[in-house]
């Protein structure tokens, strides 16, 4: 059976590449077959292939029961809601609400980048507002140019 080395060291100075960082880590976790073993051992594999900061963040996450520490789903949620910011909703509306198509931009990527930035939105169901936004935020050709004066 063929050898698989860990991901690098996690770079806790860069929280952004944590998802990233995390699915290679399930892959190895898979291709290792480190996911048929018990929780403890999915936990410190888990925290030893992060480095040594990792130690303290752990030791800084507050558990229910103390058996949760080895629950390797519940470390790694932790990790999760440490490195992962909470989205400013509101925020998130505004940016997509004031996209318009760039000068030179195609339709595509503009229709593209609204369905990006509601991701984040919670509107619920998106298409009315892409929609919305599309008849907005497009720069029409003059001919067809819609007044609503």
């Amino acid at each position: 059976m063929a050898k698989f080395n860990p991901p690098a060291n996690f770079a806790f100075e860069k929280p952004a590449e944590w998802p990233d960082w995390k699915q290679r880590f399930e892959r190895y976790r898979i291709a290792t077959k480190l996911n048929k073993d018990d929780g403890p051992v999915q936990v410190s594999c888990l925290i030893y292939a992060m480095g040594s900061e990792a130690e303290n963040v752990f030791k800084s996450f507050v558990f229910a029961a103390e058996a949760e520490k080895e629950d390797y789903d519940i470390v790694r949620n932790k990790f999760d809601e440490y490195f992962v910011p909470r989205r400013n909703v509101i925020h998130e509306r505004a940016c997509f609400h004031q996209r318009v198509q760039k000068p030179g931009e195609k339709a595509e990527s503009f229709i593209r980048a609204l369905y990006d930035l509601s991701e984040h939105c919670d509107f619920g169901t998106n298409e009315e507002n892409i929609r919305d936004r599309i008849v907005v935020g497009i720069h029409w050709i003059k001919k067809f140019h819609v007044s609503c004066n």
